[in-house]
C-alpha cells in the first residue's frame, strides 16, 4: 500500500496525496525525485483498469508534446499493480483560488482565453481531449504569471465516448470563462429554463466577447465552435480592455489575512506555490505598441539617429488589435523574466536575418504586406522566451552580459579530472540542446546566441557525474546508468597500453553516443547507441558521452572489453624451392597455379 514517504523506483519519493482515490482520475501526489537533488514533481497513481488502459495508451503522445504553459510529461512505470505517471511540478495558485480571492476583468479573461487556446489547439490537433478543462486545473505560475493547463486525469482520445470531444473542451472554457467574470460557481450559472445558461445578471461585456462567450456556452451544434482555432479567429477582433490586471492595482493586492487564506486552500498543485503574482501587465494601452517604439540599440548609446530610426519612434496606432495584443503579452513576460530587453532583441532580430536577410526594414513597418513578417518575428519571440524560461533567475538576469570567464571554474575542474577540453565543450552543447536550435547543436555559437551556450555550462558542469570504468582483457565490465530527461553522462573507459576496446551500449532510441579519443579527437561520431571497436590508436581514457533527447528519463547499458593485438601470422615464402625428392614447387596453402 502506497503512502506517504514511499519510495518508487527507487527514485520518486512519495509526499503528499493532493486528490482520490478515484475510479477514473486516480490519485495524484506530491513527491520528489531523490535522483534530482529533491526537485518536486507531480505524480498520478492509476488503479482501475479502464483508467490504466486509458492513459497508458496515450501517455507517449502526451510525453512528445512541447509547450511553455505545459508540465512536460515523465516516465511511466508499473508498480504493485498501479500505472505511475510522473510530470513536471508547477509552483502558483490554481485560478479557482484567485476566483474567490480577486475581481477579474473583461481584460484578464480575454487575455486568459487567447493564451489557452492555442493549448487545446494543440491538443485537439492531435486527436485529444482534455476533459477537464475548470478554474481547479488552471495554474497562474509563480515565476512568469502564465496560466499553465494542469491535467486532470480525464483526458482521452477524441471520439472515445460521445460526450468527449473538442466541442466539450470548448464549452468548459466558456464556463470557466464565465466563472471568472462572475465570481460565482458553474452551477449557480447554467439556468433551468434556458439551453444556454443564464447570464449572469449585472455582467455587461463589449458585444463582440459577449458573442463569443454564448456560442462557447451554446448546447445547439449550429451554434457552436468546432476548432479553438476559430474561437481564437472570432476573439481576434476583439480589442483587449484597459482593464488587465496589475499587482500595482489596488485592487487586486492581496492583503496579509488573504495570502494566509490562500495559503490554506488546496490548489492543483497542492500546497507549495507562492502566493506573490508575478505577471505585470501595463495598464496603459500605449505600452502595448511598446515593440515598435523600443529602440534596437542599447539607452547608453551616443550619436546621430538614422532616418529608420526617427520612422520607429512614431505611434504604430494602426496596427490590428491583436498585433499590439500580443506585443503586450510578449514584453510583459519579458519584463516579468527579468531579461536584458536589448540583448533580447537583437537575439530574436538575428534569428530572423538568418531567415530573411533583407527582411529588417519590413518587420518595422506597419504594412499590411509586411504583415507576415512581423508575425514571424512574434513566433521566434515566442519560441525564445520558452527556452530561456528554463534558466534559474539568477543567470536569467545575467544574459546579455555572460562572458566565457563566467565558466571557466567548472570547466577546469572537469580538465582536472581527466576530460578533455573538447569533450568538456560538447558537454555543454548537449545540455544546451534544449535552448539553441538543432543548427546550432553540438558547437560553440556566436553571439548573441553564445550567451545561452555559456548559461548552458554554467548551469550543467557543476554537477556533471564521471563514472570511470577500467576495460579487462577477456572479461566485459558491464554497467547500467539512468540519464535525465535532456541530460548527459560522461563516462571514461581505461584502457590497457596497446590494447583496442570491445565497445557496446544499448539504451532508448532516443539516446545519442559520441566517443572521443584521449586527445579529443572523436573516433565514432555522434549516432544511435551500438557496438563499436575503438583501436588502441585512440589512446586512453577513452571518453564516452552519452545523450538522452527524449521528454523522460532512460535507462542504458554500457559493455566493454580490452582486446590483446593478435600475435603476427609467420612468415610464408612466395618463392620456393623444387622439392629434393619430387622436383615440385612447394607453394604455400591455399595457393593455387593461378595466384602467380
Amino acid at each position: 500500500m502506497s503512502g506517504s514517504g514511499t519510495l518508487l523506483v527507487e527514485r520518486y519519493r512519495l509526499e503528499e496525496r493532493l486528490s482520490g482515490p478515484d475510479p477514473v482520475q486516480g490519485s495524484l501526489w506530491r513527491a520528489v525525485d531523490v535522483m534530482a537533488g529533491d526537485v518536486p514533481v507531480a505524480i498520478r497513481q492509476l488503479e482501475t483498469t479502464a483508467a490504466q488502459q486509458r492513459l497508458q495508451g496515450i501517455w507517449p503522445q502526451l510525453q512528445s508534446l512541447t509547450h511553455p504553459q505545459l508540465p512536460r510529461c515523465g516516465e511511466l512505470f508499473e508498480l504493485d499493480g498501479a500505472i505511475w505517471l510522473v510530470r513536471d511540478w508547477q509552483d502558483g495558485v490554481a485560478y479557482d483560488v484567485l476566483r474567490r480571492q480577486t475581481r477579474f476583468g473583461a481584460g484578464d479573461v480575454l487575455l486568459l482565453l487567447r493564451q489557452i487556446l492555442p493549448l487545446l489547439e494543440m491538443f485537439h490537433g492531435c486527436g485529444l481531449v482534455h476533459g477537464d478543462v475548470n478554474p481547479r486545473h488552471l495554474l497562474r505560475r509563480g515565476s512568469d504569471g502564465l496560466p499553465v493547463l494542469l491535467d486532470g486525469g480525464r483526458m482521452q482520445r477524441e471520439g472515445a465516448t460521445s460526450k468527449e470531444s473538442a466541442c466539450r473542451d470548448l464549452h468548459d472554457l466558456g464556463v470557466t470563462a464565465l466563472e471568472l467574470l462572475s465570481g460565482k460557481e458553474s452551477s449557480a450559472l447554467m439556468a433551468t429554463n434556458g439551453e444556454d445558461g443564464s447570464w449572469p445578471e449585472g455582467l455587461s461585456l463589449e458585444p463582440g466577447f459577449r458573442q463569443v462567450l454564448e456560442r462557447l456556452l451554446s448546447e445547439a451544434p449550429e451554434r457552436r465552435f468546432s476548432e479553438a482555432s476559430d474561437v481564437l479567429k472570432a476573439l481576434g477582433s476583439v480589442v483587449l480592455p484597459a482593464s488587465v490586471t496589475d499587482p500595482s492595482v489596488p485592487e487586486l493586492t492581496v492583503s496579509p489575512r488573504t495570502s494566509r487564506a490562500m495559503a490554506r486552500e488546496q490548489g492543483a498543485e497542492g500546497r507549495l506555490w507562492p502566493v506573490v503574482i508575478a505577471l505585470a501587465l501595463s495598464a496603459l494601452v500605449g505600452s502595448a505598441i511598446g515593440w515598435l517604439l523600443l529602440p534596437r540599440t542599447s539607452p547608453i548609446e551616443k550619436g546621430p539617429r538614422i532616418g529608420r530610426d526617427r520612422a520607429i519612434q512614431q505611434p504604430a496606432l494602426s496596427l490590428p488589435p491583436a498585433e499590439l495584443d500580443q506585443r503586450q503579452q510578449l514584453f510583459s513576460r519579458l519584463r516579468a523574466l527579468q531579461v536584458d530587453r536589448d540583448w533580447f532583441l537583437k537575439l530574436v532580430d538575428a534569428s530572423l536575418t538568418s531567415r530573411f536577410p533583407a527582411g529588417g526594414d519590413s518587420l518595422r513597418s506597419e504594412s499590411l504586406d509586411d504583415a507576415a513578417l512581423r508575425q514571424v518575428w512574434s513566433e521566434l519571440a515566442e519560441g525564445w522566451l520558452a527556452r530561456i524560461e528554463q534558466l534559474p533567475p539568477a543567470i536569467r538576469a545575467r544574459l546579455g552580459r555572460l562572458r566565457d570567464v563566467d565558466w571557466e571554474q567548472p570547466r577546469l575542474a572537469l580538465q582536472q579530472q581527466s576530460v578533455h577540453p573538447r569533450v568538456v565543450e560538447h558537454l555543454v552543447s548537449a545540455a544546451a540542446q534544449d535552448l539553441l536550435p538543432g543548427t546550432m547543436q553540438g558547437r560553440k555559437p556566436a553571439e548573441p546566441f553564445r550567451q545561452l551556450w555559456i548559461a548552458a555550462a554554467m548551469e550543467s558542469l557543476d554537477d556533471v557525474e564521471i563514472v570511470r570504468l577500467k576495460a579487462r582483457p577477456l572479461e566485459p565490465t558491464n554497467t547500467s546508468l539512468r540519464i535525465p530527461a535532456g541530460g548527459a553522462r560522461l563516462v571514461l573507459v581505461q584502457v590497457p597500453d596497446g590494447d583496442a576496446l570491445a565497445l557496446g551500449i544499448n539504451g532508448t532510441p532516443l539516446m545519442q553516443m559520441v566517443v572521443f579519443g584521449a586527445n579529443g579527437q572523436v573516433v565514432e561520431e555522434r549516432g544511435p547507441l551500438r557496438v563499436a571497436r575503438i583501436a588502441a590508436e585512440a589512446g586512453s581514457p577513452l571518453q564516452v558521452l552519452i545523450t538522452n533527447e527524449g521528454v523522460s528519463s532512460g535507462l542504458f547499458t554500457l559493455s566493454c572489453r580490452a582486446d590483446r593485438p593478435r600475435p603476427p601470422l609467420p612468415a610464408v615464402d612466395l618463392d620456393p624451392l623444387p622439392d629434393s625428392a619430387t622436383g615440385e614447387l612447394v607453394r604455400p596453402p591455399g595457393l593455387d597455379s593461378n595466384d602467380q
